[in-house]
């Protein structure tokens, strides 16, 4: 039996992190689409693990304009000088970089939500641990998710379709996924083996730790996503 305190907090954090991603996608439905389709959904559903943070950093460096822009508007957010946003001044290179690392973090956590699930119909083995066996597709699930988020993103900057850009996108996603995975499992690795022990989807407390766990996995892909861009294998949002 878990405390009551984590149970009420579970549950606070995680009806938090559904109304910022409802919140999210529904600020997206009003306002112009981002110039890389894909941004729709990597917003909201980081926005789910986020919070609040998530809602700041979709405010800060992905909000575009409202469909209809009021004549004469000065500022910076009426201009739409956000992400996917060409004509306005360039970003710092952190935000870019919290974009890249978000847009990364969109395919685990869509990947993390689907493969508890999938795992509770196809349960298996590895190193002798059903934890580990469930990490292992879950990592494989976010790989495939995940290149096709990149290849979302790399096909309009390229101006090009085709198996190249899927190659391309693998590569490029492989290491920032893989150091997102790293931070997630590190997470969990203390969740399950020192501090709770195994929890099930169907507890609230799962999800609490599962945000916990997202947020663990942008800090250890932020820096990651900073090399492959400074180093040109990733090309800056």
């Amino acid at each position: 039996m878990q405390a009551t305190w984590l149970h009420v907090l579970s549950w606070v954090m995680v009806a938090l992190g559904l109304a910022s991603g409802a919140f999210v996608a529904w600020d997206l439905s009003r306002r112009q689409p981002p110039k890389m389709a894909v941004m729709r959904y990597v917003w909201p559903i980081n926005a789910l693990w986020g919070g609040v943070f998530g809602i700041w950093a979709y405010w800060q460096i992905g909000r575009m304009p409202a469909r209809a822009v009021q004549p004469g508007a000065s500022s910076a957010r009426d201009r739409g000088e956000r992400l996917g946003d060409s004509d306005g001044p360039k970003r710092p290179f952190w935000q870019k970089i919290v974009a890249a690392a978000f847009h990364c973090g969109a395919g685990c956590s869509l990947a993390d939500l689907i493969g508890p699930f999938l795992f509770l119909l196809v349960p298996f083995v590895v190193l002798g641990n059903e934890v580990f066996g469930e990490w292992t597709l879950d990592y494989f699930l976010a790989l495939g998710i995940g290149v096709g988020f990149q290849y979302g993103a790399l096909a309009p900057m390229m101006g090009q379709h085709g198996p190249h850009v899927w190659w391309r996108a693998l590569k490029v996603d492989f290491l920032s996924l893989t150091a997102w995975q790293v931070g997630m499992y590190g997470w969990m690795a203390l969740v399950i083996f020192v501090w709770i022990g195994k929890l099930h989807p169907n507890q609230i407390e799962f999800w609490f730790m599962m945000q916990i766990a997202m947020a663990c996995g942008f800090l250890t892909a932020y820096p990651m996503n900073w090399w492959l861009v400074k180093a040109g294998i990733k090309e800056a949002m």
